[in-house]
């Protein structure tokens, strides 16, 4: 195995510890929607998580896991892919909308 940095291995950590929060936070919105999570596309989902991760990066841990997911309904899930546009991997939403899906994931109540 070849040699690996320690701050190599804290990034990977963090991509792993953040994609398992946001893996667990589009559960509960699949869970969420029932029924209603089928009439989103197979891009919307994936979209929908990546704008997930970066916004978490904005996040404080504590008022994440105080997100109430689980409440969330298909209008919410449609404002925060409206911020969506032209995201896709290599291409992340821009800061606006990043703070766009902050102040609607903060705003569920």
């Amino acid at each position: 195995m070849p040699d690996v940095s320690q701050a190599e291995i804290g990034r990977r950590m963090y991509h792993i510890h953040r994609e398992k929060r946001v893996e667990h936070a589009v559960t509960l919105i699949r869970e969420s929607l029932g029924p209603e999570w089928r009439a989103l596309k197979e891009e919307e989902i994936l979209i929908l998580g990546h704008v997930l991760q970066c916004t978490w990066n904005t996040i404080d841990q504590k008022r994440w896991e105080a997100i109430p997911f689980g409440k969330m309904h298909m209008d919410t899930v449609r404002k925060i892919l409206s911020w969506g546009g032209d995201v896709g991997p290599g291409h992340n939403p821009s800061p606006e909308a990043v703070a766009g899906i902050k102040a609607i994931l903060l705003g569920i109540s």
